[in-house]
């Protein structure tokens, strides 16, 4: 982000001349206007600058589990990757197993959340795995190697239809979430993430059901980010490699896949003012103008 510096700087010299300060009978030969000019343009340089926040809001991937003691979020999670790139403050408000519901419903009672979110500039929203990965967690026996279960007809047809309920889940109350963030706080730039597939193609049955599930569930939380305004960061097309992007028998980032992340809301947070015109009638049409020239033109 460019520094506020300059622009400060020549405010407070605009200031001055506009406002030239009165000669007064007992200034000293030695002291002279453009003294007192450069102690005020000074003082308006020296003044801190307000640090802008990033308030980070999700479950466990937000939070960056399991790389650390997990009493705390960890420094290697995506937000204060992306805060510390920018030169921000970033409050990680993510919480380990929660699922889209328990998001919505902390920023419905909860009064610190809410002072939080109506700080910030910027917010990301990484949330809806659980919804799709309790349903799964809860068919297989404890401590089974995921990778080895093959599920029964009756548990593939019931985990088919909790899964179902799971993407209407994330596609109502992210919703109900982004109209919440942006009532708190009209002026933030909202980013939301997608879902990313944890699971090795060679574990077939579990890839398979998985990726069905994502690719369902990131249509719906498209569904409800663009008529926000609000930009996309692509966890799913950035997170392809499993076998160094997570951690060995997990769901959760490594390290790199942490830093994927921070870069996927990067390039999110420059699309911001496309996704937010894009939600007006006026991008909508502008959009498809070009969409159909494109198309007339064989560019496309």
């Amino acid at each position: 982000m460019p520094a506020l510096g300059p622009w400060l700087t020549a405010l407070g010299a605009m200031t001055l001349i506009s406002h030239p300060v009165a000669e007064h009978t007992h200034l000293s030969s030695g002291y002279q206007m453009t003294d007192i000019a450069a102690t005020q343009a000074a003082r308006v340089v020296s003044t801190p600058q307000r640090v802008n926040t990033l308030v980070a809001l999700g479950d466990s991937i937000t939070f960056g589990y399991n790389l650390g003691n997990n009493r705390a979020p960890s420094p290697l999670a995506f937000p204060y990757l992306m805060a510390k790139e920018e030169g921000w403050r970033a409050v990680d408000l993510g919480v380990p197993g929660w699922t889209s519901g328990d998001l919505l419903q902390a920023l419905r009672t909860d009064a610190a959340m809410r002072a939080d979110v109506a700080e910030a500039q910027v917010i990301t929203v990484d949330i809806g795995s659980n919804d799709l990965l309790l349903p799964a967690l809860a068919m297989l026996p404890k401590g089974a190697d995921w990778a080895r279960v093959t599920p029964t007809a009756s548990q593939a047809a019931t985990l088919s239809s909790e899964l179902a309920q799971g993407i209407q889940d994330v596609h109502s109350h992210l919703a109900a979430i982004l109209a919440l963030l942006h009532r708190y706080n009209p002026r933030a730039t909202v980013i939301v993430y997608d879902l990313y597939n944890p699971f090795p193609a060679t574990d077939k049955w579990l890839y398979q059901t998985a990726e069905t599930a994502i690719v369902a569930a990131n249509a719906a939380i498209a569904a409800d980010a663009v008529p926000a305004g609000d930009p996309v960061a692509d966890a799913y097309d950035t997170l392809t490699q499993p076998s160094v992007d997570i951690l060995p028998h997990d769901v959760h980032p490594t390290a790199l896949g942490q830093r994927l992340l921070a870069e996927a809301g990067e390039q999110a947070l420059a699309m911001a003012p496309m996704a937010k015109a894009a939600a007006t009638p006026q991008g909508q049409n502008a959009i498809l103008q070009w969409l159909g020239d494109a198309l007339a033109s064989g560019t496309w």
